[in-house]
């Protein structure tokens, strides 16, 4: 079936009409002198036939019509044989191309629809077949480990949490989580199930980057061995002012975990009306009486109990959000239960009743008390969690925030040997409530697994003006800039070296990001599944082998120029015979 005709060289029409009016012109002025014989006339329209084909020869004349090319098979890693001979039994003949990441479909060029059999396609690959009719039909189960989620980069001090899934474990076998020498650091027995999530952790004791390793193993050995690259920084100590009214258990431990991880604290705690005792930590110094602009501009965190903060006077509350909305000032409420009772006029933060007085966290489970009331869903406010429960709040003062918690008497924690949790939790509420120690530029890796000479998609946010982002060895990389957001820039590398690589800023040596390029043999699993829930967003999925996601599409098809040739041969010879006749 075919939808009209046209020239494949449209753009040659009116060329192509004027030199043949020219040869015509010419030829007419030639055998002018015959014009009163009957031959003039048989070789005037001998000429235009001729030069009419000759024409249509150049012009190429086309129409539009439904292709049949028919239907082609790219065969992924992970593609199963039995779908394969179904679809060779149904599609007699049917093309099949064997799929090799970076390298172009041959087939499609031939075919008009493809059923794409197992993972499926490198997410960089799909350009190859966009303007293409696709039925993804998947493949076998990927069994292995699946998902690996977990900071790649965390403060000293901090846990190290591996979070991962296993697809279709067998019964015997451990995870385990070894550090750069190998050392096991904790493991779990893994269950024969369609899948199990497992978490393993341990506590760096050095600044560094490192490669961790995630084990699988049983009686015979190690059977998989993937690597967990992880840069531990050095945290950069904070400024932190404690006031309080009187002093208290919860008060004391805090002060305590806050100076053993290098903070610099100044704690004041009332004694009388107008008399204070003061503790200097790490290198603070100078009493602090009221709160002015002065005092507190340097601070990062000012954790203050409820009487403490109830009881400012309105030049200190003053100075205090000032400090806060201006320079970023994060300000710790204390909670006790008249905390929860304050009105808006106080306290920018709202809570409801929920007469629920005890809460769980941890593995094992570790029961906690708190004070009976939860969050209001107010849209400024943030929720902080620990272990997916809301454990605080925070709402932003413009630059600087201001928090709370619901959880009391968390010290019990420490004196029950659980110091791992409670430093998991107050790392977690503070790290949200402090200033914000603001770079020169933030990067983001938007490649989740990086491979030798594949493209590393990164993302970068700064302000500086005119800059140019480099590799380790010197490469430049050209740089994206987004339409709506003028401090994002996008860039795309491509490794050369395993391990450790380094993209830098060539304006400041500083604002480096370093990224851990993988072997083809690791975080294959991952890979694997990653590619089979890309293909599956890209094109869906196709279960019916019977029949195709497309029947046709239109295609300009040149009519067959054999006719043309054979009438300007004909023209052409009976010119150069005609003389010869007559003569």
């Amino acid at each position: 079936m075919s939808d009209g005709a046209m020239f494949m060289n449209q753009n040659l029409l009116w060329p192509v009409i004027l030199i043949g009016l020219v040869l015509w012109a010419v030829f007419i002025l030639k055998e002018w002198s015959q014009r009163k014989e009957q031959r003039f006339w048989v070789k005037l329209i001998t000429a235009f036939l001729a030069i009419a084909s000759l024409a249509i020869i150049v012009l190429k004349p086309s129409t539009w019509q439904k292709s049949t090319n028919g239907k082609g098979v790219v065969l992924t890693e992970g593609y199963r044989p039995t779908q394969l001979d179904s679809l060779k039994s149904i599609y007699k003949r049917i093309q099949t191309e064997a799929y090799s990441k970076g390298r172009t479909l041959s087939i499609v060029e031939d075919v008009d629809s493809l059923f794409v059999l197992g993972h499926g396609l490198a997410p960089f690959d799909f350009w190859q077949v966009k303007d293409e009719y696709v039925a993804f039909l998947g493949g076998e189960a990927v069994a292995g480990w699946t998902d690996i989620s977990y900071k790649t980069e965390i403060p000293l001090g901090e846990v190290l949490s591996v979070n991962a899934k296993y697809s279709q474990p067998k019964e015997g076998h451990w995870a385990i989580l070894t550090d750069n020498g190998g050392n096991p650091l904790d493991s779990v027995l893994l269950r024969e199930a369609k899948g199990q999530r497992v978490t393993l952790k341990a506590n760096p004791k050095a600044s560094g980057q490192f490669v961790y390793h995630l084990l699988e193993k049983n009686d015979k050995g190690i059977l998989s061995d993937e690597p967990l690259p992880v840069q531990i920084v050095e945290r950069k100590p904070l400024k932190i002012l404690m006031v309080n009214t009187f002093p208290t258990f919860e008060t004391k431990y805090l002060k305590n975990f806050l100076t053993e991880n290098g903070h610099e604290v100044l704690a004041r705690t009332q004694l009388t009306k107008g008399k204070y005792k003061f503790e200097y930590f790490n290198g603070a110094s100078n009493p602090i009486y009221g709160f002015t602009e002065e005092h507190l501009k340097d601070f990062d965190l000012l954790i203050i109990d409820t009487d403490s903060y109830t009881g400012l006077g309105s030049a200190s509350k003053a100075a205090m959000e000032k400090v806060a909305k201006s320079n970023g000032l994060g300000i710790f409420v204390q909670p006790s239960e008249s905390l929860f009772r304050l009105s808006v006029n106080h306290l920018p933060l709202r809570f409801n009743r929920d007469f629920i007085t005890e809460i769980s966290l941890g593995e094992p489970a570790q029961t906690l008390q708190k004070y009976p009331y939860n969050f209001q869903q107010d849209v400024p406010a943030q929720e902080i969690l620990v272990d997916s429960l809301a454990v605080a709040t925070s709402v932003p003062v413009e630059k600087g925030k201001m928090g709370t918690t619901v959880l009391q008497n968390t010290y019990q924690l420490v004196l029950d040997g659980k110091e791992e949790l409670y430093a998991r939790i107050w790392t977690q509420i503070l790290d949200e409530i402090v200033r914000e120690q603001h770079t020169v530029v933030e990067w983001k890796a938007v490649t989740q697994t990086p491979r030798l000479d594949e493209p590393f998609e990164f993302e970068l946010r700064t302000s500086l003006n005119s800059f140019e982002v480099k590799t380790d060895e010197g490469a430049y990389i050209p740089l994206l800039q987004d339409g709506l957001v003028s401090n994002k820039w996008t860039g795309i590398a491509y490794p050369r070296k395993r391990g450790w690589n380094q993209l830098e800023v060539s304006k400041d040596t500083i604002a480096h990001y370093s990224y851990y390029v993988f072997d083809e043999d690791q975080r294959g699993y991952v890979t694997r599944s990653e590619t089979l829930e890309a293909n599956l967003r890209e094109f869906g999925t196709q279960n019916n082998f019977s029949t195709s996601v497309s029947t046709s599409k239109k295609a300009l098809r040149p009519i067959s120029s054999v006719w043309f040739y054979g009438v300007l041969l004909l023209c052409l010879g009976w010119l150069w015979l005609e003389p010869k006749l007559f003569n």
